[in-house]
């Protein structure tokens, strides 16, 4: 497929994203938080999602190598990974019987140039809130604005006048990440719960479990 096929594909699911204005998203202590991450190795996709309740109770990390189908375009990421976290998910689901009420994705949501980043794909094909949290930026963003170094310093991501996410400074004196809401949650509801699952490195802490076991997971295949 084509990249204007994806550009297409990618509008139309940008019109069907939810982010409301305002905090109408609620979790409480017991719900659950799925948090996904994924490592390549050839024509393998190896995705770990870390469980734990809002109240920080950590239930595991499962892993899944999984075919990858999708080649990669850029700009395009979320159909070539998207559709395996999906899978993933399904079947930690089928096998546990959990119910997530939160989707944390290591991507972006609507910090995309095109408002969709995998977090808020993921979102629409599960119809579970979802946020993005990455790494790197896809936006043109001036995060050297950021300029407080102490944790939990923040700067708004915007995308024409709108707010699409936030540069957040996870920890003191390190390099920032980048946070947006994917689907049914508003962008301060994002930030808010992004700095809840903080730990003491840059990463968020379940994001970093299921990186390592992702890891782990494509070195022992």
């Amino acid at each position: 497929m084509d990249k204007q096929f994806y550009k297409a594909l990618q509008e139309e699911m940008a019109e069907q994203v939810i982010i409301p204005e305002n905090k109408d998203f609620k979790i409480r202590k017991q719900q659950l938080i799925f948090t996904f991450d994924i490592q390549y190795q050839g024509d393998k996709g190896f995705v770990a999602i870390d469980v734990q309740s809002y109240g920080g109770q950590q239930k595991g990390v499962h892993t899944y190598e999984l075919d990858v189908l999708v080649e990669y375009q850029p700009g395009y990421f979320a159909f070539r990974e998207g559709p395996l976290l999906l899978e993933a998910m399904e079947k930690l689901i089928a096998s546990e019987g959990y119910e997530p009420s939160l989707l944390v994705i290591d991507g972006h949501g609507t910090a995309h140039p095109r408002k969709l980043g995998v977090a808020s794909w993921l979102g629409i094909k599960s119809g579970v809130p979802s946020i993005g949290v990455a790494k790197e930026p896809l936006l043109k963003t001036e995060y050297k604005t950021l300029l407080e170094e102490a944790a939990g310093a923040k700067v708004d991501v915007t995308l024409g006048d709108e707010t699409v996410g936030f540069v957040l400074r996870s920890q003191t004196g390190v390099k920032p990440i980048f946070v947006s809401a994917g689907h049914q949650i508003s962008q301060s509801e994002a930030l808010r719960i992004s700095k809840k699952l903080r730990g003491p490195y840059r990463i968020l802490e379940p994001i970093r479990r299921a990186d390592q076991a992702a890891r782990q997971a494509a070195r022992t295949s």
